[in-house]
């Protein structure tokens, strides 16, 4: 069988001439024009911007349009006799066709009311003569062979826009507004995406040359682009949908919003690239740094390092542990980078689409620019990456240095063009260590400025701990208060509290939460939704699944669940549990315990009676019950040293209810002074069962320029800087006059322990005096009897046959 053979079809070419048809031309509608021009001197105006003479077909046409655009311009009429003398001065009349053409133009003219119509037909036949003109001219193109195939499609897509793209009767404004939008077009797409310097140069150069202009005409014109940029006029209708909600989104509650464009400022070697690679990893795996709570994990980082050499930077990322986990996987770096090379930039953008972006710094970014530092065209690049910052949904940390006076460096257009300014400093207070820096808020659009935040940077692992806000230390219930809403709010994401919830589940008064919540969302730590109408809810975001979180409202009981720490890259810090105010322990039976379960929101929070009934805000905090039983904890030695007299439950007891409840079995037959005392400020891996020692100090009796015992020098030490946030202290040590050691509050004690058998003591008095001796054994009063570390079977020494003293001794 014989297959049939398929015929694709084949385009037709016709090359087929039109030169044998006129041109589209509308002539009774030039002459309309015309007539109705010379008969109402009027007329020329309301169509001379629109209409030029080009426009016009025939060229006797032009000659009298021009006369009329001539006169009019003069401020003089453009009637048949003004025409005719304008047109003989400048011996024109003869090439027109004479008084004769004239006056055969006026006597076929009616009236000019429709003037502006006929001007439209006249304009739009004209734009088509334009088309054929210039695909004639490409057909010429085609048929040259001097030309390359680029070169001719090139100049082809030029001539089509030429027409293509020009309003049809563009007044002069029209016109000028196109050229400007045709220039700017093209700039843009040569700034954005030639990725090569050396090519956009020559390509910058080209484009001048077209427009005749030079490149610093260019570059000025689209600088000037850049700095006035605006939308158009909005209602507030369209300002509500185009801002989508009235939330401030933020990847780290407080610090870094989204889609803005932040300068870190400080000066060398404070460590401004340490928290910057520090600050990335938090972000990647989504803790929290202090009271800045991440708003998720696996962040896209993206690192423009120009300061700092490929090994410098794997170093400090490898000591930060950006090999831990997947950290690696959310991580990309750029080095040399510059500004010039902004195209790379859009690029990476667009391929990564990273969430952060670091640049280090702007003025390796910078190197390049012909523009100096005290220039305001020097934060051009600045201006492009805010406007990146809306368009890829990404946020820039852009690292610089201070000055001398401690500002910016540079022109101050520097510091206006970002939303955000934060400063790095070192702690130049007189009981600061060397590793002490201060992180200021000195600009936001997002948040409360002027802020500072303590900070220590560990040279060992380059990490940055937070130790809190400056001023912190002087109020110390206030801040309890707001440790324990973010800690509900942080073990809660997404789920919304109004002030009344909050100081419902916090034992505290609606005045005083409402206050103290308006100062956290101020400061960005907690977000705010306010509905007209309604009440504030206050929450913690979070973006994807949070496991950690209930689906509802947690039900009244203060529990404080651990937290996880372990990923923490920038701090480590402990957690005071919360205990539920006013419930007795002695009575479980009697007093059943609330069940951390999710409870429903619909019918609201139970109310019982001592909230309905709040005091003062400092009275919140404090426990006044008259009531005493027979497991209410002893009042602790030196009242007056500021201690808790109620005391609390050891950590580990509040941590959980079942816990609570073992311990309460466990002391019921033990005598009252035995329960043992919480040290909420101590140390949270000590031996949360063990007895407490009368000498123990608790967070509240911790005292600026008080003098305690350290376990662990064995000295004296006075108290010179708390840090409630950390449970530390800085401090003197005695005999020495340079040493300042950082000692958790655990360490201290409020005076020296009693001596034991094993202490090694100094004879200050006796028959032994100046030996160096191990005490022995102590007897029932504190009196001592020592030997010599030497010996271990020896005879126990004395004073002339009686035991040592205190008094007598000293712990060496």
């Amino acid at each position: 069988m014989t297959q049939g053979i398929y015929k694709f079809p084949q385009p037709e070419f016709n090359f087929e001439s039109n030169t044998d048809k006129l041109p589209p031309c509308e002539i009774e509608a030039e002459e309309a024009i015309l007539g109705g021009i010379l008969l109402d001197p009027g007329a020329i105006y309301r169509i001379k911007d629109r209409l030029k003479p080009e426009h016009f077909y025939i060229n006797a046409h032009k000659d009298i349009y021009q006369a009329c655009l001539r006169l009019s311009k003069k401020d003089k009429p453009t009637d048949l006799l003004t025409v005719t003398s304008w047109l003989t001065d400048h011996d024109i009349l003869a090439r027109i066709g004479g008084r004769n053409k004239l006056a055969t133009v006026v006597d076929r003219t009616v009236s000019a009311v429709n003037i502006e119509g006929l001007a439209d037909i006249v304009i739009r036949k004209a734009a088509r003569r334009d088309l054929i003109r210039v695909a004639n001219e490409i057909n010429r193109l085609g048929y040259d062979t001097e030309l390359d195939e680029s070169d001719i499609s090139s100049l082809a897509i030029d001539k089509i826009k030429s027409v293509v793209e020009l309003p049809l009767g563009a007044t002069k404004d029209e016109h000028q507004r196109w050229k400007h939008d045709r220039l700017l077009r093209e700039l843009t797409n040569i700034y954005t995406t030639c990725v090569e310097p050396s090519l956009r140069f020559l390509k910058l150069k080209d484009l001048a040359d077209d427009h005749h202009v030079s490149m610093n005409f260019l570059e000025m014109f689209y600088l000037k682009s850049l700095t006035a940029q605006c939308s158009k006029l909005l209602t507030y209708d369209e300002l509500k949908e185009l801002a989508g909600s009235t939330v401030r989104e933020w990847l780290l509650n407080g610090l870094v919003p989204k889609s803005t464009t932040i300068l870190l400022a400080s000066d060398g070697g404070v460590g401004k690239t340490k928290l910057a690679y520090g600050i990335g990893k938090i972000l990647i795996q989504g803790c929290e740094f202090g009271v800045f709570q991440s708003t998720g994990e696996k962040r896209r980082i993206l690192y423009y390092q120009g300061d700092e050499s490929e090994g410098d930077m794997l170093q400090a990322l490898e000591t930060l542990g950006y090999s831990e986990d997947d950290i690696s996987k959310y991580v990309r770096v750029r080095f040399g980078w510059s500004a010039e090379n902004m195209p790379t930039l859009i690029q990476d953008l667009t391929e990564f689409k990273p969430e952060l972006v670091f640049i280090d710094s702007l003025s390796t970014a910078n190197r390049f620019s012909v523009y100096r530092e005290s220039e305001m065209e020097y934060a051009r690049p600045i201006l492009e990456m805010t406007g990146l910052a809306n368009q890829y949904k990404t946020t820039f940390v852009i690292i610089h240095h201070l000055n001398k006076e401690g500002g910016v460096r540079g022109t101050t257009a520097i510091r206006n063009a970002v939303s955000e300014v934060w400063q790095l400093s070192k702690d130049n207070s007189q009981t600061a260590t060397p590793y002490d820096r201060i992180l200021e808020i000195n600009k936001s659009r997002s948040r409360s400025s002027g802020k500072k935040y303590r900070l220590m940077f560990n040279p060992e692992d380059l990490s940055f701990t937070f130790l809190g806000e400056e001023g912190d230390e002087l109020s110390s219930l206030n801040q309890s208060a707001k440790e324990r809403t973010l800690q509900l709010l942080a073990e809660h994401r997404n789920i919304k509290f109004t002030s009344e919830e909050i100081a419902h589940r916090m034992g505290i008064s609606k005045d005083y939460a409402r206050r103290y919540l308006t100062e956290l969302s101020a400061d960005g730590l907690v977000s705010v939704n306010r509905r007209p109408g309604k009440p504030n809810v206050y929450f913690l975001a979070y973006e994807g699944s949070d496991p950690g979180s209930p689906k509802d409202h947690p039900s009244d009981q203060y529990y404080s669940a651990p937290r996880n720490k372990a990923n923490q890259a920038l701090q480590s810090s402990t957690d005071a549990c919360i205990k539920k105010r006013g419930s007795p322990q002695d009575h479980p039976s009697d007093h059943p315990i609330n069940v951390d379960t999710a409870s429903d929101t619909a019918k609201g929070d139970p109310q019982c009676a001592e909230n309905a009934q709040k005091n003062q805000p400092r009275e919140n905090f404090e426990k006044n019950s008259e009531v005493k039983d027979h497991l209410s904890p002893n009042a602790l030695p030196c009242m007056e040293c500021g201690g808790d007299p109620g005391g609390d439950p050891t950590l580990d007891v509040c941590q959980s209810i079942p816990i609570v409840k073992n311990a309460l079995k466990q002391l019921s037959n033990k005598e009252p002074s035995s329960f043992p005392q919480g040290d909420p400020g101590g140390d949270p891996q000590g031996d949360p069962g063990s007895d407490p020692s009368p000498h123990s100090v608790t967070k509240l009796n911790i005292e600026e320029g008080r003098i305690y015992w350290s376990r662990s020098l064995a000295k004296q030490v006075k108290v010179i800087k708390v840090y409630p946030s950390v449970k530390k202290v800085d401090c003197h040590v005695a005999g020495d006059a340079i040493a300042k050691p950082r000692l958790a509050f655990s360490d201290l004690l409020l005076s020296s322990p009693p001596y034991a058998p094993g202490d090694k003591v100094k004879v200050l008095e006796g028959e032994h005096k100046g030996l160096d001796l191990v005490v022995s054994s102590v007897d029932a009063d504190g009196n001592l009897w020592l030997k010599k570390d030497s010996q271990k079977f020896a005879p126990p020494l004395s004073n002339h046959g009686q035991p040592y003293t205190a008094s007598q001794l000293k712990r060496t």
